[in-house]
């Protein structure tokens, strides 16, 4: 499978695709109930995002993190992260839970919850601080970050307080969380990987 056309498909199709279901959503608005709206809207959100990190950005996503991150190895193009794990990462992880979550607003709302923790931690976190070293520079993602995706986590937090009760932030946590180290166990098992088989052919 190629992969990477794969990715430039969908990721080139997100320019089209993120404004008109946001401009849906905003539209529909009043016809759904809030959290559910909150939940729907993440899915364009995390989509312009994706197009900063992948289309837009002079050095994309996947490069940054494996020449110039604290996650990469400095010099192979696709280590930790190749075609295959960004598909993964983004269209058989992020986006069929944020959609479940939209889905199950309404009877399971710790569901897309789940992924309002896994962009703190990946994103939120990663680009702001994680990526920064020495004096702060640019990474892919960065701006859309800081101007849409934290004060979007904001305010579904503030929101969340209004109705969650206790085992809806412990099972948002637990799945959020979960996830995020699942995809570090995957990343870290690639640097390593990577490692033994340089060492082994020197």
């Amino acid at each position: 499978m190629d992969y990477g056309r794969i990715n430039h498909f969908w990721q080139s199709m997100n320019l089209l695709v993120a404004p008109i279901l946001l401009t849906l959503l905003i539209l529909f608005k009043d016809n759904i109930s809030l959290w559910m709206w909150l939940m729907a809207i993440h899915l364009p959100i995390l989509m312009i995002h994706e197009v900063e990190e992948y289309v837009l950005a002079p050095e994309g996503f996947k490069e940054f993190i494996n020449k110039r991150s604290p996650l990469g190895t400095g010099n192979d193009p696709d280590y930790p992260l190749d075609e295959a794990y960004v598909f993964q990462v983004n269209i058989l992880i992020a986006w069929p839970l944020i959609i479940l979550g939209a889905v199950l607003a309404n009877v399971a709302p710790w569901v897309g919850m789940s992924m309002i923790w896994f962009q703190i931690i990946i994103n939120n976190v990663m680009h702001t601080v994680g990526f920064q070293q020495g004096k702060p520079t640019y990474n892919p993602g960065l701006l859309t970050n800081c101007l849409i995706i934290v004060p979007y986590c904001v305010y579904v937090i503030y929101n969340a307080y209004g109705f969650f009760l206790w085992y809806d932030w412990v099972l948002s946590l637990l799945l959020g969380v979960g996830i995020t180290a699942l995809l570090m166990k995957k990343t870290f098992g690639r640097l390593a990987a990577h490692r033994a088989r340089t060492q082994s052919s020197t």
